[in-house]
């Protein structure tokens, strides 16, 4: 009969030899991206003039994947190398549906830009997966009588999204599901 002692060390010694073996993923050094959900939140805001505006806040999440750990870069970094002064890691295409098909919308500036990546708790290279959310503001007021590709009410949305690491490779390019701005 094994006596409760012998029988927790051996337990506990599976349990290490089983975590022990575990390493590290192993991804390329292009970072990787997918699709991992769009909300949007709405909300009435005074518009600075008196009165009020509707303005839908559009929340994109994905996950990402990098070999190298390379997807984050300081504020030092940006500011003392010259190849890093246009930099943007997260990129962000408009798409809207028109006649059943989606077309592309210019916003300038373009969506996106510098996103702070999480890092290694170490800050040593390697791999690193993660989610990431990027979000930005669509006031009702402001598009309805600004842009001619936006309607008053109801129009669809998908967003084109890419990343990019330090070392300037870029990931492949997912696109949201659609969603709808601007409802009643």
């Amino acid at each position: 009969m094994i006596k409760l002692g012998s029988l927790f060390i051996i337990t506990s010694f599976c349990t290490w030899a089983l975590f022990a073996c575990v390493q590290e993923p192993d991804y390329g050094t292009t970072p990787n991206i997918e699709f991992e959900s769009i909300k949007k939140i709405t909300k009435i805001s005074n518009d600075g003039f008196g009165g009020k505006a509707k303005i839908d806040s559009v929340v994109m999440t994905i996950k990402f994947q990098d070999g190298d750990g390379d997807l984050g870069i300081s504020t030092s970094e940006k500011n003392s190398d010259p190849k890093y002064k246009d930099y943007r890691n997260f990129e962000v295409d408009v798409l809207l549906k028109k006649n059943g098909k989606f077309i592309p919308v210019t916003f300038s500036p373009k969506l996106g830009g510098l996103m702070n990546f999480p890092f290694k708790p170490d800050q040593k290279p390697g791999p690193i997966e993660g989610y990431i959310s990027y979000s930005t503001q669509f006031v009702y007021a402001f598009y309805k009588g600004y842009s001619p590709d936006f309607t008053e009410k109801n129009d669809t949305l998908a967003f084109r999204i890419s990343i990019k690491d330090k070392a300037f490779h870029q990931s492949n390019t997912i696109e949201t599901s659609p969603i709808v701005i601007f409802q009643d």
